[in-house]
């Protein structure tokens, strides 16, 4: 089958680097040796037009001169490429900040993968074209027959919008390198991930971590983003006076990041939306509590008091008593960590790339 896979961001995108491109890539690198797969995403600086990866071809469209016109070109060269292209089978990994535009004879057979919904919080986090974010959201979840999502509560919203049929789960997995043995814990509390202040709650995280009685610990931040969210998060740190105990760690390779999961007391990611939180089942496969928000997605990769503890989203009080209570208790710590390995291997990425693959064979 000839696949056509267009999603803004990939891996190795220096300004996003999200979990919803390595999910595309892991699957695809999965399949390639039974398909022919192409993924389309946005150019970003640095990088080649056109990339072979694991056998996945990458063909990146747009400009890389800026984030917010490699999105909004990355839109218009995306809409003629699917409209020109030849293929089996389309999957559109949706967003509603780099919509493509397709026609129905397109959409009829395609797969649109919506992995969260914004609604409100696109307001609150880009006040202009966030006004019209929710309008786009529910109106391409109606214009598609066949929509894949990552979560159940994720899943429960969407039907909200455009009711169960054709609608289709598959999770998201986890890399076995990911895999590792605690070590001997160090003095810090570890965030990995996208630099998103405002999906990602790092403003939220950064108010708790200060307001804690224990200058003993540590803050680690680790992950990319954009030279903006990078000044925000700089901001904030200086704001909060937390100069001396908050590490920005940046951009990290595989045995980096594996060692910072090792050596965490546990792992804290109290995002504002999320579809499923990739590194929240990394750190659950290295032995680490997580320490989240009770969203949808989140709380479908995170088991409440069973691999790790979930708080009210925005709360900054509630997430600081948590934050005490998992440094207060290494028992805790130990009994969620290893709960949270077993439940990790419930999602390979061969089990996951074969769910896919079934989904994309009824689609196709």
């Amino acid at each position: 089958m000839r696949i056509l896979h267009t999603i803004y961001d990939d891996p190795w995108n220096t300004w996003l680097g999200g979990g919803g491109s390595l999910r595309t890539f892991q699957i695809s690198r999965q399949l390639v040796d039974r398909h022919d797969i192409t993924i389309l995403s946005g150019r970003y600086p640095g990088t080649p037009s056109t990339e072979d990866r694991d056998g996945v071809r990458f063909v990146r469209v747009g400009t890389s001169s800026s984030y917010a016109l490699s999105r909004a070109a990355f839109s218009i060269a995306a809409s003629s490429h699917v409209a020109a292209s030849d293929h089996d089978l389309w999957v559109y990994s949706f967003s509603a900040f780099a919509p493509i535009l397709a026609g129905p004879e397109r959409r009829q057979g395609a797969l649109l993968e919506c992995f969260h919904l914004m609604g409100d919080h696109a307001r609150q986090k880009h006040r202009l074209i966030g006004l019209t974010t929710s309008h786009i959201e529910s109106a391409t979840l109606r214009a598609y027959r066949q929509v894949l999502t990552i979560s159940h509560s994720v899943r429960e919203d969407v039907a909200d919008i455009r009711g169960t049929e054709g609608l289709h789960v598959v999770h998201t997995g986890v890399d076995d390198s990911c895999f590792v043995d605690p070590l001997g814990e160090e003095d810090y509390i570890l965030y990995f991930g996208r630099l998103d202040p405002y999906t990602k709650g790092l403003d939220l995280l950064l108010k708790a971590f200060a307001s804690l009685d224990r200058s003993d610990v540590r803050l680690k931040i680790a992950g990319r983003g954009t030279p903006e969210s990078h000044r925000e998060i700089e901001t904030l740190i200086t704001d909060l006076d937390l100069g001396s105990r908050v590490e920005l760690v940046g951009s990290v390779d595989e045995e980096a990041r594996a060692d910072l999961y090792q050596r965490a007391l546990f792992f804290c990611s109290p995002s504002r939306y999320e579809g499923w939180c990739i590194a929240a089942v990394e750190a659950a496969a290295a032995g680490k509590a997580v320490l989240g928000t009770r969203i949808p997605g989140l709380s479908d990769a995170v088991r409440h008091e069973e691999t790790g503890v979930l708080v009210p989203p925005d709360d900054v009080p509630a997430l600081s008593a948590a934050m005490t209570r998992l440094l207060s208790n290494k028992d805790e710590r130990t009994r969620l960590g290893r709960a949270g390995q077993t439940w990790a291997r419930n999602f390979t990425w061969e089990k996951i790339a074969a769910d896919q693959e079934r989904v994309y064979a009824s689609v196709a």
